[in-house]
């Protein structure tokens, strides 16, 4: 629903909360719009659990 009124990229469901994969969403955005997303930014649009898009991002960062 809404994709049909013009949202690029949505994430639904129980104890969803975007601000933990908004990542993702700005990658369904670009993608949506024809967009390329940035080479730094490529692991965005992969595919994973929450959890271990927790663990990639305190990797990345050292903690």
């Amino acid at each position: 629903m809404a994709e049909e009124i013009g949202f690029a990229g949505i994430m639904a469901g129980p104890l969803v909360r975007s601000s933990y994969r908004a990542g993702r969403l700005y990658a369904q955005a670009m993608s949506h719009h024809g967009r390329e997303i940035p080479s730094a930014m490529a692991h965005l649009a992969e595919e994973g659990t929450a959890s271990q898009e927790a663990s990639s991002v305190l990797a990345r960062f050292g903690s």
